[in-house]
């Protein structure tokens, strides 16, 4: 599982979702999750960038940011992969290519065979 915390307003998450969508689309079939927690905006502005932007994995509110708080995400973009046991295995903050080889192999040797 991939959970990353983003905000419209912040021009790195809004660069870093397309290789989201895109790494979900080479994962298909396999038991991954991508879910991306929105900091505390209106679903209205939410719905205008989904919209603008292909993003077919869940997208939650966290509407007074205690989720942000409890995974300690403090910089945008922040990105925890989660084995099948709930380990974080690996986090990020900052945009990063999600699509890449790099990253797609790790993700890739975390899922259950």
């Amino acid at each position: 599982m991939l959970i990353n915390f983003w905000a419209t307003w912040c021009e790195p998450c809004r660069d870093e979702m397309p290789s989201l969508e895109r790494l979900r689309q080479s994962l298909a079939g396999r038991p991954f999750v991508i879910l991306a927690v929105n900091l505390g905006e209106p679903p209205s502005r939410i719905r205008a960038f989904l919209q603008r932007v292909t993003m077919n994995f869940p997208v939650l509110l966290d509407a007074d940011m205690a989720a942000a708080k409890a995974w300690n995400a403090r910089i945008l973009p922040a990105s925890f992969v989660v084995d099948a046991d709930g380990r974080i295995q690996y986090s990020i903050a900052g945009e990063l290519d999600w699509s890449a080889e790099p990253q797609r192999t790790l993700i890739a040797g975390l899922l259950p065979r």
